[in-house]
């Protein structure tokens, strides 16, 4: 079985910070502040790790406590504002995971940063949801760090099939951290870059296994780049 391991944000869509919007919201909702502004780097990040920060920020100090009420108030405000900010799927997305849908020896996972509630929130509105197994991919409330992520996508993984190999795993994102996860469980990682902020010597830096401009536009060319 090829496992394609998929990030969200940037590799499957832009929202046109329908997320940042949300998280914005929360902090007026939950702690008042009005002009909140993010003044760390949000991409590739986990949304545990984002709420932290944003709650120290405004608080000084963070519970997980903290951490549960913020994501809670924020994946309910972001329907609305995925609705409000009009963002698009990246170029060939859909064909793809149509093609994976279709392939016996494909099976789509996410691995993203967002929570789980975030993750279902944006993939089901752009009509993605019915591509990924959620039962074997990994979310953003799990942890800060995106590495510990693709270890527990990866246990999952060995569980549900002891056959698996790390060669049969491949990463597909848009940022230094989607590297970041392919190294710490020794599988392949491919970025691409037409939805990424980062420039092309910055993931080139990442040593993936491969880098592209954009998705395949036809099904022999996903048949040739995801199946080993």
């Amino acid at each position: 079985m090829n496992y394609l391991l998929w990030d969200i944000d940037g590799t499957l869509m832009l929202t046109n910070f329908a997320g940042v919007a949300a998280m914005k919201e929360t902090v007026r909702q939950l702690f008042g502040v009005s002009d909140f502004s993010f003044t760390y780097g949000m991409s590739g990040r986990t949304d545990k790790y984002i709420t932290r920060r944003a709650i120290e920020m405004v608080k000084g100090s963070c519970s997980q406590a903290d951490i549960d009420s913020f994501i809670a108030c924020y994946a309910s405000l972001l329907p609305a504002s995925l609705a409000a900010k009009h963002g698009h799927l990246l170029p060939h997305v859909k064909m793809c995971l149509e093609w994976a849908a279709q392939s016996p020896d494909c099976c789509c996972l996410l691995l993203t940063g967002n929570c789980e509630a975030a993750a279902h929130s944006k993939v089901a509105h752009f009509g993605l949801e019915k591509y990924f197994d959620f039962t074997l991919s990994a979310f953003g409330d799990l942890s800060e760090q995106r590495s510990d992520l693709s270890r527990l996508l990866w246990q999952k993984i060995q569980k549900a099939d002891p056959s698996a190999r790390p060669d049969d795993l491949l990463i597909i994102g848009d940022t230094p951290h989607d590297a970041e996860c392919a190294a710490a469980i020794g599988v392949r990682c491919l970025l691409v870059r037409n939805g990424s902020i980062y420039k092309e010597e910055d993931l080139t830096k990442c040593h993936p296994w491969k880098l592209i401009e954009e998705l395949p536009s036809r099904p022999e060319e996903c048949q040739a780049l995801f199946v080993r």
